[in-house]
């Protein structure tokens, strides 16, 4: 059983795991464990579930008490019983007694109140079918709302170089003050961050003979202190993911990135009604 203080810092992801050729996929999942990844997320849209049906494999290959099994809520709860209807599907399926954190995927994915959904999960954790309790996608408001009544553990959201709106609303801060863990998806918003080459990040790529994603991962991991998740079933690139963690920048360096403002994407109004873009949207607007 893996502690929360256990849990490394780039997590797999599983957006794009093929179903049908998962036997290749399955290898490289194993060799990203083998290098110390341990935190896996998992999705029941992806594939209409086939992905979860798939990843059994992979649990059962490197043990289930290897790793730290995220599950997420959906699609939309209608009542109460739906919450622990959709967690007996991750456990049936992957053949395990409880997994390590349920989150709801987005607050735009129940029609019952926030507070409702998380005192349901609450009595699951009670139940031992649920060991910490986590969210995604939402904003400061809601988060703060839950925790009226409710203690959070992780919080799921997109965090990059050019996307640093949970850093503008606050989360990450309450985040780091009140002891969660934020774990930041599309931290390389799918290497076309790098793809766009920003002077700021060639620069510190052949400063430190690094590639420009281990530079953002060397920076939202020890600079920002977040936890990433990613998605890889490239050998070669599961090694350079985690080659991030092996160097330090000067504080001069972090600091420029720090620093860093995408105007195209700060100009981007966020929905979090679901009228327009949201959240999980937003570093999908432009390549």
């Amino acid at each position: 059983m893996i502690k929360k203080e256990e849990i490394f810092p780039i997590g797999i992801g599983t957006w794009k795991i093929d179903p049908e050729n998962f036997d290749t996929d399955l290898k490289a999942l194993v060799h990203s464990y083998e290098v110390g990844q341990n935190y896996l997320s998992l999705y029941m849209l992806y594939n209409g579930g086939d992905v979860v049906k798939q990843m059994r494999k992979f649990v059962d290959v490197v043990g289930r008490e290897n790793l730290f099994i995220n599950a997420s809520l959906e699609p939309t709860i209608e009542k109460r019983d739906d919450i622990e209807a959709q967690l007996n599907g991750y456990l049936e399926i992957l053949g395990v007694d409880y997994v390590d954190s349920l989150q709801l995927h987005s607050p735009l994915f129940t029609n019952l109140p926030l507070v409702d959904v998380y005192q349901e999960i609450q009595q699951l954790v009670a139940a031992g079918k649920v060991r910490h309790i986590g969210i995604s996608n939402a904003n400061m408001e809601q988060l703060s709302g839950i925790e009226k009544e409710v203690k959070i553990d992780f919080f799921e959201g997109i965090y990059n170089l050019e996307c640093k709106i949970y850093e503008d609303n606050g989360v990450i801060d309450y985040c780091h003050e009140h002891g969660k863990s934020f774990v930041a998806y599309q931290p390389l918003r799918r290497n076309r961050t790098a793809m766009r080459n920003y002077p700021v990040l060639v620069e510190l790529a052949e400063k430190y003979h690094k590639t420009q994603n281990q530079v953002l991962l060397n920076w939202i991991i020890k600079e920002k202190k977040l936890f990433t998740l990613i998605k890889s079933t490239n050998m070669e690139r599961i090694d350079e993911n985690v080659g991030a963690l092996d160097f330090e920048m000067d504080r001069t360096d972090y600091a420029k990135l720090n620093f860093f403002r995408s105007k195209e994407f700060d100009d981007i109004q966020v929905s979090w009604d679901g009228t327009g873009v949201t959240i999980d949207q937003l570093t999908n607007q432009f390549d």
